[in-house]
């Protein structure tokens, strides 16, 4: 049996959520005052690594 990511619901469940994980963790890092495009870029790439790490960013109060 060969995987074919484009008939695979599993594949998109899991995509899917990955993206989700990672708009969380930009939402955070943004509330904690940090850059957008680099959050949804370290979020979407990173995925549960990308929340973690948002919930222990501190507060950035630079701007």
């Amino acid at each position: 049996m060969t995987f074919n990511p484009f008939l695979d619901s599993t594949f998109y469940l899991l995509v899917s959520l990955h993206c989700l994980i990672g708009a969380i963790a930009t939402t955070i890092a943004v509330r904690k005052g940090h850059n957008f495009w680099r959050w949804l870029l370290i979020g979407l790439v990173g995925g549960t690594f990308g929340l973690v790490w948002s919930l222990f960013l501190e507060k950035n109060d630079s701007i």
